[in-house]
């Protein structure tokens, strides 16, 4: 059976979630917009795990505006945020974001839009001092990731909130990474805005949820129907949302354990490649970094033939980059680091979840530097790949 380590690009399903999904096929046919009985069940189920959600991130439930998933999301709080604000005309965010920030950041630059790409230093944080320097009378939106997909840094986004109000700019957070790992407050962080997605915490694919604060104003871009307190048309997902529900109060439940357990599973794999394996290299902070994330560079082998060799071996990892072309590209996120080509091809995400145990963590130990050296042997990465 394979051990799976790549939680950050989605978790497996977890029970309580499958549980909520069985409930909903035996007891709910109704459309949650309708008036009739089975219209009144699926409305309350709905609205449910829309308190459930909230609770996430210590949102109101008026607040939770269910989406297809974190993409959705952000593109919700981008163009919908620019749309609002139509004579705006700046947004500031960073050069590692995920890339569902990043593709609607290029369409708008390429409408004619001024868009602030703050650089991160070399262990990805990104300085608040610089954000606020680039903010202006101008500026609709900052939005920035709260905690990095990729190499798991946790950014301070609380001291911008205040200013952005004050500039007339709203704030958003993508927290796809980050609820259910670590404690997450949409008051203490202060954004207007906030990107959740269902399938990290445990729920299936194609549900998310953008929190929204009260009087902040952001325009709809699907168009349809009243559904989502106006802001996003189409009947619900009921199935997703219950689930999603389902998954992120189980998440919240278990986060103070889970969390801590993570952790240290994370901390004891990382100690022991580190001993087992000469001149790797960690890729974001020792300390504020997601518990259960490692992005590790390996020295002399490309990331791709580890990937290959490790998914032979029944282990599961990422390497956090885009594919083009059927071409592994180095990861945006490790360049605009400061790593080099070599180094950001050469590099792996590890990412645990609520289902991984001490056994699995303590054969991926062995098998991790195993790997490192028949790679290493087998096909030592070529000198020009290193500029």
């Amino acid at each position: 059976m394979a051990i799976y380590l790549d939680h950050n690009a989605g978790a497996p399903l977890r029970v309580e979630a499958a549980a909520a999904i069985s409930r909903v096929i035996a007891d709910a046919g109704g459309n949650p917009s309708s008036v009739h009985l089975s219209g009144q069940r699926s409305r309350r189920m709905l609205e449910a795990a829309r308190a459930q959600v909230a609770s996430i991130a210590g949102a109101e439930p008026r607040q939770i505006v269910f989406t297809s998933g974190g993409t959705e999301s952000n593109n919700l709080a981008i163009f919908g945020a620019i749309s609002a604000a139509s004579r705006l005309r700046r947004i500031i965010s960073s050069e590692i974001e995920h890339s569902s920030i990043l593709a609607p950041l290029a369409e708008l630059e390429r409408r004619g839009f001024d868009v602030v790409r703050v650089a991160p230093d070399r262990d990805g944080r990104i300085d608040p001092a610089r954000v606020l320097a680039a903010l202006d009378g101008e500026t609709a939106l900052v939005t920035l990731g709260l905690a990095n997909s990729e190499v798991g840094t946790i950014q301070d986004l609380a001291p911008l909130a205040t200013v952005c109000g004050k500039a007339g700019a709203l704030l958003h957070a993508d927290a796809a990474q980050a609820v259910g790992r670590i404690p997450v407050d949409v008051a203490a962080l202060g954004c207007d805005l906030m990107t959740l997605s269902g399938h990290k915490l445990g729920a299936p694919a194609g549900v998310g949820a953008l929190y929204v604060r009260d009087f902040a104003r952001i325009a709809p871009i699907i168009l349809g129907g009243p559904h989502e307190s106006g802001l996003r048309a189409g009947t619900p997902n009921l199935l997703g949302a219950v689930a999603f529900g389902a998954a992120a109060e189980a998440a919240v439940h278990a986060m103070g354990v889970e969390s801590e357990r993570i952790g240290s599973l994370t901390s004891t794999l990382f100690a022991r490649i580190r001993e087992a394996i000469p001149g790797v290299g960690l890729n974001g902070p020792i300390a504020g970094r997601l518990p259960n994330t490692l992005n590790l560079t390996f020295p002399g082998v490309l990331g791709e033939s580890m990937l290959i060799a490790l998914d032979l071996e029944g282990v599961e990892v990422s390497m956090g980059s885009a594919c083009a072309a059927g071409a592994v590209e180095p990861s945006h996120v490790l360049r605009a680091m400061g790593r080099s080509v070599a180094d950001a091809r050469s590099s792996l995400r590890i990412s645990l979840g609520w289902n991984n145990t001490a056994d699995e963590i303590d054969a991926v130990a062995a098998i991790i530097p195993a790997v490192w050296r028949r790679v290493a042997d087998a096909e030592p990465m070529p000198e020009a790949s290193a500029r």
